[in-house]
């Protein structure tokens, strides 16, 4: 299965450049971005392995800020390529510990070579860490809670069958299939639930992948009910399944 890498640079000729170097070395470039806008909506659609980040970008937020709220939402290696090697910089960059810096310009083997290693460490370093959290029992048990008739309801996150974005609502339903409605967007929900497990199949659905009994280019069928898939979500999705059940 192809890498997926997301490009965030600026500079539309290097970032045409880059794609086309690493899609001759195997891996598939899912977008290139040159500002923060649209970040999240493109981890969350393609959930890329990797991401290449330039440090001066458009616009106000420069890439170490960008950085920092991944950081905080997602569990993604990101790799910086940028033509900054200050000391001011450098300082900056290492409050984020980045999984890479590769230096501009740079050569196909160095930017390959230096991908390969921050994705395979980052994998490395992620399962090591969940068993150190298990071994120690001090992994958090798989349950979130809702709030739901005054009460905060705990609810195990392997029994969610899907959630629905409903403008400034949320909706979630269950395998008993009660369906609960909370007064959040759709991505305040989604950071509190492992991504490896759910997946956005459409603008407004996220599926939990363990929960599907079947799926063609148009449609999941999850407990008889029939949901939607976009038209650029399919492919995405079909890689999720094989991460899953390899």
């Amino acid at each position: 299965m192809k890498k997926k890498i997301l490009i965030v640079e600026d500079n539309f000729e290097l970032a045409d450049n880059t794609k086309d170097l690493l899609e001759s070395e195997g891996f598939e470039v899912c977008e290139i971005l040159d500002s923060e806008h649209r970040i999240e909506d493109v981890l969350y659609e393609y959930s890329p392995n990797a991401i290449l980040l330039d440090i001066h970008l458009n616009g106000e937020t420069n890439g170490i800020e960008i950085a920092h709220n991944i950081r905080e939402k997602f569990s993604i290696p990101v790799i910086f390529f940028t033509s900054a090697s200050d000391k001011d910089t450098i300082e900056k960059v290492k409050a984020v510990s980045p999984d890479g810096y590769i230096l501009k310009p740079f050569t196909k083997d160095m930017l390959c070579t230096s991908l390969e290693l921050a994705i395979s460490n980052f994998e490395t370093k992620s399962n090591n860490k969940v068993s150190e959290l298990i071994s120690q029992d001090r992994i958090i048990k798989g349950s979130i809670f809702i709030r739901d008739k005054g009460y905060l309801k705990k609810v195990n996150i392997q029994e969610i069958d899907w959630i629905k974005a409903d403008g400034s609502y949320t909706h979630i339903c269950t395998e008993d299939h009660t369906i609960y409605t909370l007064r959040n967007l759709i991505k305040e929900v989604i950071h509190k639930l492992p991504s490896v497990l759910f997946c956005k199949v459409n603008k407004a659905y996220i599926v939990n992948l363990d929960k599907i009994e079947a799926l063609n280019s148009k449609e999941i069928i999850i407990k008889g009910q029939n949901i939607p898939v976009g038209r650029n979500y399919y492919q995405n999705i079909l890689s999720r399944l094989n991460q899953v059940t390899r």
